[in-house]
């Protein structure tokens, strides 16, 4: 797949086509862990009891199928480790939602936001 990138003019500035195409790669790169980062982020969080399934939804949401929704399980301490584990562990960087689901009711239990 070729890319071209106009050279930039601004000012003083002028950025060459080595400086694109470098800043162009950087960025394809950042994409591409980050999405891996957010398929780790998926596996890690099926190995944990209670939990059915979990996969991120877009950019904005993360959903978490509880197999034990009736537990007492909490769902803040959950979301704050699934955020701060995410990005601390996954490279996954804040700003999505993360949503519990109940396996059995197909409804929503509870959103914790990561922001």
């Amino acid at each position: 797949m070729r890319c071209f990138a106009p050279i930039l003019v601004s000012g003083n500035n002028t950025f060459s086509l080595k400086t694109h195409i470098f800043l162009i790669q950087l960025y394809n790169e950042d994409i591409h862990f980050s999405y891996a980062g957010r398929l780790e982020m998926e596996k890690a969080a099926k190995t944990i009891p209670g939990i059915a399934d979990a996969a991120f939804q877009g950019n904005a949401s993360f959903w978490v199928v509880m197999s034990t929704p009736n537990a007492q399980h909490d769902y803040d301490r959950y979301g704050y480790m699934f955020c701060n584990g995410g990005e601390e562990n996954f490279g996954v960087k804040k700003g999505y939602t993360i949503t519990f689901w109940n396996a059995y009711t197909k409804k929503p239990i509870k959103k914790f936001r990561c922001y």
